[in-house]
């Protein structure tokens, strides 16, 4: 590989990742009512960058060595390889990443969680299949333009089916934290996995059978499908924010109307740019801790109504406890009446 293929491709990759990095924290600023902890979004790409491709690799060359299954082969085995064994892994270990938040921590509770998470996984996922794809096809075909069309039509082909599946699956998860049946959680986590490696396989599959060029170097019309994918995933992501946004209100009203909270709340709360406004709270520190704790207690009022009796009384208990530490930021200070 001549020196100028090495600095084109190391350019390349470095641009494609920092673009899907930037990609995951916009993201992640997009939900805006209660947004994750950024540092477990990060954690969530480490993985879906380190562990979940090094797990899929092991995996996958497990299962194609037993059934002496070959992915390049134009046969039933290679097509089983290429649409179902291996989108099954990857999927598997990206969805391990999102599900390590789930049961450790307490930062996830509704499907938009699932689909910022979700989205980091596979976006870490895709900046290490970029480096790997990469550098292979750097050292087979030693051109610049060939390397450059590799990195960038895999980043916008590859990385973004990586992000809408796992977001699939994030959001799948998510709604299940709202079902009261036991059975319905269960199905809509299978459900989501499922549709995860369906999308996944079906896209792999068309890849590998079609390909995404035809003969003169022109996009198959098929390439169409991947804007609507996009499209697809931010409408998803804005009706969740949307209904985010009905919930505030809806459990905020509530609030104001039990004298629990005052009445700017409902005015400022479920709005993000009033929020964000510094007029409404005379203390920046406190008008964070406000405005988490409102929201807080919004979404855990309604995760009451849909959840089985032992788990509603633990949120609850929550949401008294959260309304205690409100009226204590809310209650008049002695020391300023003086």
């Amino acid at each position: 590989m001549s020196l100028a293929t090495v600095f084109v491709l190391l350019a390349a990759l470095v641009v494609s990742s920092a673009l899907l990095v930037l990609v995951v924290f916009l993201v992640w600023w997009i939900d805006r009512f209660d947004r994750e902890p950024i540092h477990l979004v990060a954690m969530v790409f480490l993985w879906g960058a380190s562990v979940a491709p090094a797990a899929s690799v092991m995996s996958i060359t497990a299962v194609e060595r037993a059934f002496q299954w070959d992915p390049a082969a134009s046969g039933p085995g290679g097509l089983a390889a290429v649409s179902l064994v291996g989108p099954f892994a990857e999927e598997l270990f990206k969805a391990v990443g999102v599900l390590l938040v789930l049961f450790l921590t307490s930062k996830f509770d509704n499907p938009t969680d699932g689909v910022v998470y979700g989205t980091a996984a596979g976006l870490g996922f895709a900046v290490s299949e970029n480096v790997v794809y990469g550098i292979g096809t750097g050292m087979t075909l030693n051109s610049v333009p060939m390397v450059l069309l590799a990195v960038v039509g895999r980043t916008l082909l590859s990385a973004g089916v990586h992000a809408v599946c796992s977001a699939v699956f994030g959001g799948f998860l998510g709604f299940a934290l709202l079902c009261r049946r036991k059975l319905t959680r269960i199905g809509s986590v299978v459900f989501g996995f499922a549709t995860a490696v369906a999308l996944h396989g079906l896209w792999n599959l068309t890849l590998t059978v079609v390909g995404p060029f035809a003969h003169d170097g022109s996009p198959r019309s098929w390439l169409i499908a991947l804007p609507a994918l996009y499209v697809l995933y931010v409408a998803t992501l804005g009706a969740f924010l949307l209904w985010e946004h009905r919930i505030l209100k809806t459990q905020l009203a509530e609030e104001v109307s039990l004298q629990l909270a005052p009445e700017w709340v409902l005015d400022v709360i479920p709005y993000y740019r009033r929020r964000i406004r510094s007029n409404w709270w005379p203390s920046r520190n406190e008008r964070t801790v406000l405005s988490r704790l409102l929201t807080r207690i919004a979404f855990r009022k309604h995760a009451v109504r849909h959840l089985p009796p032992s788990e509603a009384a633990i949120a609850s208990l929550e949401v008294a406890q959260l309304r205690q530490r409100l009226r204590m930021i809310l209650a008049p200070n002695p020391d300023d009446a003086s």
